[in-house]
């Protein structure tokens, strides 16, 4: 027996194709950004304690992943499963297989779905876009900021409290954007609109909301409350870290950033101000199934088994990441208290917000193009009003949109 098991083992190892007696090999296509890697061949390792299945994780870095992952599909070499973003669930729908009934979606936030409404991927982790404050800059000059569960600044009140830092002395500039431009979307979402109104076909990106919304960041820019230099470096959490500036509007993998960066003065994360809403733009990162892998049955099972609260809260609490799984129990340890605040941003973020967002990642391209307006509101070289620079999101989003 011991002798079977060996030669199976190897064969399998070699050609990765079924063995004598049955079984399969699946492959999971993989990138880490930390300790995901090691967290999921313990997932992996106990799956095949349970059942006998064997999934082999095969790591890729990120730069080459997409490229890898689209030659192993046009070369009929499909992985039983991946890991993917939006922006890769969008790429490779057509390839992908329906979850619909292989697990229950509504225990989770952040779906994805094809063009038939079918959910296409299991949520694994999310980002948030969040608020983070220096605590002894903000003390030392008697800015007042929210502490409390339930307080929640205004963007009026923000910015009153915020301009006690004004040339201070240590002070750079009040606070910090993030250059992405999916950073800035959230300003949208805190007016209380979406970007869609009929998604690609009409939108309330010219709105008068909207235009409020982008002309208080333009203003924010151009009276130095914001500082432009951010354009330049790209790199504001390093800037952060000096210091010298009073907030950075970020996401919540700044949280160990920060942590691990032995900073000489004490930050903590508090909710963002809210308009007409609160609001956030989740991100993050799905597994997924694969058409022609010829283990479509063996991965949807997997896929099943990873949604259950006990795997999959192992898996967000040990790497840590935020969970999209509702109403989980994930011991977030040392980040507990600022992740309870990403938590809360994001369920404070309505339904519609977070639908509209899906639906704005479809579109192909669409990163660049609001990285550019988000950069044309910070810099504006050409004085465009708020409308103008709205109107040209609108027709160059419109004009890669999909079309029925």
């Amino acid at each position: 027996m011991k002798k079977f098991v060996l030669i199976f083992t190897l064969l399998l190892s070699v050609s990765f194709l079924a063995g004598c007696n049955g079984n399969k090999t699946l492959q999971m296509l993989w990138w880490s950004d930390g300790s995901e890697g090691t967290v999921m061949q313990e997932l992996l390792d106990e799956y095949e304690a349970e059942t006998g299945v064997v999934i082999e994780l095969v790591p890729i870095a990120y730069n080459d992943y997409e490229a890898r992952l689209a030659t192993m599909i046009s070369g009929g070499e499909a992985p039983a499963l991946a890991r993917v973003t939006e922006g890769h669930l969008n790429n490779f729908q057509d390839n992908i297989l329906s979850l619909e009934g292989v697990y229950d979606e509504t225990g989770f936030t952040n779906l994805f779905f094809n063009s038939d409404g079918d959910v296409i991927s299991l949520p694994m982790d999310i980002t948030a876009n969040g608020l983070f404050v220096n605590v002894d800059l903000l003390d030392e000059y008697n800015v007042n900021y929210p502490t409390g569960d339930d307080d929640v600044w205004t963007w009026t009140e923000f910015e009153t409290e915020m301009s006690k830092l004004d040339g201070q002395t240590g002070v750079a500039a009040p606070g910090l954007y993030d250059h992405q431009g999916h950073r800035f979307m959230s300003v949208f979402y805190q007016a209380g609109i979406t970007i869609w109104d009929d998604a690609y076909t009409t939108s309330n990106l010219k709105s008068a909301a909207a235009q409020a919304a982008v002309q208080r960041m333009m203003d924010f820019y151009e009276d130095g409350f914001l500082p432009r230099n951010a354009y330049t470096t790209k790199d504001s959490a390093s800037l952060f870290k000096t210091g010298a500036y009073g907030f950075h509007f970020s996401g919540n993998w700044n949280v160990s950033n920060y942590s691990g960066a032995d900073l000489d003065f004490e930050w903590a994360v508090v909710p963002m101000p809210e308009g007409a809403a609160r609001g956030t733009i989740l991100g993050g990162k799905s597994l997924a199934a694969f058409d022609d892998s010829g283990s479509e049955k063996e991965a949807k099972a997997f896929i099943a088994w990873m949604s259950e609260g006990a795997q999959h809260d192992q898996y967000t609490g040990s790497v840590p990441y935020l969970t999209p799984r509702l109403g989980a129990t994930v011991d977030y340890g040392d980040y507990a208290t600022e992740y309870a605040v990403f938590l809360d941003e994001i369920a404070a973020t309505s339904s519609d917000a977070v639908q509209d967002w899906l639906a704005q990642v479809m579109i192909p391209g669409m990163y660049p193009i609001i990285n550019d307006f988000a950069e044309a509101v910070a810099l504006n070289p050409n004085d465009k009003t708020a409308l103008q620079l709205l109107t040209d999101l609108e027709t160059a989003l419109m004009a890669v949109a999909p079309t029925e």
